[in-house]
């Protein structure tokens, strides 16, 4: 019997920053649009793995500033 086993993956805050520059936002501009406050950005961009919700919202971000929306 085969077992499948699924390795979550999670963004580090060093991608994070990486997302933030490619945005071309700084990290208090960062903040306002995932919603959270600068302390906490600037926490997330140090932390080991980034929380998925985070991750998800820069998904969708991103998505958001490719086809030129807001």
């Amino acid at each position: 019997m085969t077992l499948l086993t699924l390795k979550i993956t999670y963004m580090t805050g060093f991608e994070l920053k990486l997302w933030r520059r490619g945005m071309n936002w700084d990290q208090e501009r960062a903040a306002e649009e995932l919603g959270v406050s600068v302390r906490s950005y600037k926490r997330y961009e140090k932390a080991q793995n980034v929380a998925k919700l985070i991750e998800l919202a820069t998904f969708a971000l991103s998505t958001k500033n490719d086809k030129g929306i807001g």
